[in-house]
């Protein structure tokens, strides 16, 4: 399982381009995704005002048939579904996104563990992947990338990964390539929680149970209740994985030898400068 790779092509961060554009790819998606949950936010509002216009068409026609009065009826019952999602906070449009984030944050740590076997072939010797049972004549069928995604998937089951709550969940599967990481504790609770919540949405029929009330007794929602979540629990979740994704992109950098971190802090302190240069230089203008 140690075969050779060549050089990777590095881009300016000092990082080889495979690793930049997964983390781009991973960054891409994830902005989409909260994007469309804006429009879709947008859009639901904008059936609270679909009654009254088609029934001022219908005037402007000079009357309006049974079609139209169905039409009519149609749009009435949607503007009384989006007044109570919007009523609740859109409880049904973010849990949605809360179990599509997940599922993101998913995808992006196994993606990277994957390639990271696949561009580092040198990490597939850590103990965890040599006690692995493999059946040779089926892996060996298998193309590269497809190897390396099937090592995952059997790590996954040795380490037990799936069975870990929040941040220990992936954790687990990056220590064994050495890119495990530490985030802040309100971090680790947003995880935590938003792990937690996702598996009540999409798998005990989206109510708050005894179990989810135990594991996260803070949020404070009706037993036996739908399961409503909020914008601002949507946000903690989206900022939760924000830290965790950039932690990992620093630990990326350093075992390739670059302190992403101070990189950043110097591009920081060089935009201050230049903001702080911009506002002298008009201050001195209005002399």
């Amino acid at each position: 399982m140690g075969q050779q790779t060549e050089a990777p092509e590095a881009d300016r961060t000092g990082l080889p381009k495979w690793a930049t554009g997964h983390f781009k790819a991973a960054l891409d998606r994830h902005e989409e995704l909260m994007q469309i949950t804006r429009l879709s936010a947008q859009g639901i509002a904008m059936h609270r005002a679909r009654p009254n216009a088609l029934r001022v068409l219908g005037t402007v026609r000079g009357g309006s048939d049974q079609k139209h009065e169905e039409t009519i009826h149609a749009a009435e019952k949607d503007a009384e579904l989006a007044e109570t999602e919007i009523q609740n906070d859109y409880p049904v449009l973010h849990g949605l996104t809360t179990i599509a984030l997940w599922s993101w944050l998913e995808d992006l740590v196994k993606g990277l563990v994957g390639n990271w076997f696949l561009h580092r072939p040198a990490s597939m010797n850590a103990p965890a992947v040599h006690k692995l049972r493999v059946r040779l004549g089926d892996y060996l069928q298998l193309s590269r990338p497809e190897q390396a995604r099937f090592l995952v998937e059997l790590l996954e089951q040795d380490t037990a990964s799936a069975l870990k709550q929040g941040l220990p969940r992936f954790n687990s599967l990056l220590d064994v390539i050495g890119l495990s990481v530490n985030i802040s504790e309100q971090s680790k609770k947003a995880i935590y929680e938003h792990h937690r919540v996702r598996n009540a949405l999409a798998h005990r029929g989206g109510r708050v149970d005894a179990k989810l009330r135990a594991e996260c007794p803070w949020l404070g929602q009706r037993p036996g209740g739908e399961l409503r979540v909020s914008r601002a629990m949507l946000n903690a979740y989206a900022a939760g994985g924000g830290e965790f994704v950039l932690e990992l992109l620093y630990k990326a950098g350093a075992a390739y030898g670059r302190d992403l971190r101070e990189s950043d802090r110097a591009e920081e302190k060089s935009r201050a400068a230049l903001s702080q240069a911009s506002t002298e230089e008009g201050d001195a203008g209005h002399l």
